[in-house]
């Protein structure tokens, strides 16, 4: 079916922004400075972000208990540590709960406590990773994300210079209710934004692929938001917003080979489209979150924008910018001095060199089916004959079927969605070969979707090209793990299924047969 701002796999959207966050719940030193004059309390809240926990105990060990800045740094300590229930006890005490930072804390703490009260856990003490599932049908999983984790530490740590604190905490909830009580973003802004995950409390909260219904690019979301991490501990939480944001979209796809839909369409692009549309804001004016913005669009452009900076930023700076900018936020007053200890230049004269730059660029067309303040022409006909097509492929006809769906335009085809349908619908009036044709180029989708792939890897794999199949196969489950061509496919000759390269392909393909999704047409 047709859906206007087909984001789910470009990531614009579901590429969730932890940095509200960063500065909502950010370690108070005002507050910790009035009953707690030897630093030990602020101290802690630093070693704490920098998940250095023990040496955050040992300052902690020093103070008085008594202390209202103290028990606020132990709940914060408590809820990095996962131990929920600590930091919502600590924080009872009046004088400090009723405090806005204390307040904030303890709500989380509260919902926390709440989400993870029958959480199944898996450990790998080997790399240092846990994970905890609200739902105990997404533990197979774990081989992805496993996988996800080590290659974007790795990759991180080439970028970033980030020394990796074991272990690394991924909490995988059901829904956007459960990523709202776990992190404190507020559940409007989780639905207006598309927020898919929250990278806060020492921790990456994911919403399951199971939640949407064809999944989402979950593997890069979690290298995205592992970003946010990194950069929280190299500067002690004090990293801007257009930082942030800008450095985690560039590292969210260097963990892996770079993919055909990487930058389609370019942020430079969609930066022109939202100045356009006047939807653009300066680096310096994004407030506390992307992830709080007014509007998905204005997400859209806010993502497009510091993704496009810090593209300019680093491709025009010595290899290692990123890496001292980081260093140097922990100890400069302002970002801007940090900008310019490490550049020599501010963040208004960088705006200046990088909208220069922007104004240079050519012009490119983009697509409306990429949904940015504008729809497609003769949209709602073409999504009322799609449902009739999916409707009549459920009831076995596929001519009928075809027949609805050669009356929508060609353009619409660069909406993958309608052409999985379309492959469909021609696999199923026996013209395979035309599916085949429809889906050997994805330059020509608009975005990367996982049913797209899924059957793009079975033709492939019927007509013995095991290495289509197998990449393809691969970029299916990056989106839509549990779908059940993704999940249960078989590459007769080849050495190892991609799922089952991975550890767990027939619990994978198990899940995805117990979700039982109806097939198309028959929902």
């Amino acid at each position: 079916m047709i859906r206007r701002r087909f984001l789910a796999s470009v990531g614009t959207r579901l590429v969730a922004a932890s940095a509200a966050l960063l500065a909502v719940c950010g370690p108070s030193r005002a507050t910790a400075d009035l009953d707690d004059p030897r630093g030990y309390a602020s101290r802690a809240n630093e070693l704490t972000v920098a998940m250095e926990y023990d040496k955050a105990r040992a300052e902690l060990a020093k103070a008085d208990p008594n202390s209202p800045a103290v028990i606020l740094a132990k709940a914060r300590l408590a809820l990095y540590e996962e131990d929920c229930d600590l930091t919502a006890a600590l924080l009872a005490r009046a004088d400090v709960g009723q405090q806005d930072e204390g307040r904030l804390i303890a709500d989380v703490g509260r919902g926390c406590a709440r989400v993870t009260a029958a959480t199944v856990v898996e450990k790998d003490e080997a790399n240092g990773i846990v994970i905890r599932y609200q739902d105990g049908a997404d533990r197979t999983l774990t081989p992805l994300l496993v996988e996800t984790v080590l290659k974007a530490r790795t990759s991180l740590t080439r970028d970033l210079g980030v020394e990796w604190k074991r272990p690394t905490r991924i909490t995988v909830v059901r829904d956007l209710l459960s990523l709202s009580a776990m992190t404190g973003l507020p559940y409007k802004a989780a639905q207006t934004t598309g927020t898919v995950a929250v990278a806060k409390w020492g921790r990456v909260t994911l919403l399951s692929p199971r939640a949407s219904h064809h999944g989402y690019p979950f593997r890069d979301t979690l290298a995205h938001e592992l970003t946010h991490l990194a950069i929280s501990m190299q500067t002690r939480d004090r990293a801007p917003l257009w930082l942030h944001e800008g450095v985690a979209r560039r590292e969210e796809v260097r963990w892996r080979e770079p993919g055909i839909f990487d930058e389609r369409p370019s942020p430079e692009s969609i930066v022109a489209r939202g100045i356009e549309l006047k939807l653009d804001l300066a680096l310096d004016k994004l407030g506390p979150s992307i992830a709080m913005l007014p509007s998905a669009d204005a997400a859209t452009v806010a993502f497009a924008e510091v993704t496009s900076f810090i593209k300019y930023f680093a491709e025009t700076s010595p290899p290692d910018a990123l890496s001292k900018l980081l260093l140097a936020l922990r100890t400069a007053k302002t970002a801007d001095d940090a900008l310019k200890e490490v550049s020599g230049e501010t963040l208004a004269q960088w705006d200046v060199k990088w909208r220069a730059h922007l104004a240079k660029h050519p012009k490119e067309p983009l697509s409306p089916m990429f949904g940015l303040g504008a729809t497609p022409p003769g949209i709602g006909d073409s999504r009322e004959r799609s449902r009739l097509a999916e409707l009549l492929v459920g009831r076995n006809h596929p001519a009928e079927a075809l027949t609805e769906l050669e009356k929508i335009p060609a353009d619409m085809l660069a909406d993958p969605s309608l052409r999985y349908l379309r492959a469909r619908v021609l696999e199923g009036a026996d013209s395979a070969k035309q599916a085949e044709m429809l889906l050997e180029d994805p330059k020509l989708w608009t975005a990367s979707y996982g049913p797209c792939w899924a059957i793009r890897g079975r033709l492939a794999r019927e007509r013995g090209d095991h290495s289509v199949a197998e990449a393809s196969f691969v970029e299916a489950l990056a989106h839509d793990p549990f779908g059940i061509e993704a999940a249960c496919q078989v590459l007769p000759g080849a050495p190892k299924a991609p799922a089952d390269r991975l550890g767990q392909g027939a619990s994978l393909c198990e899940t995805a047969r117990k979700r039982a999704d109806p097939d198309l047409g028959r929902e």
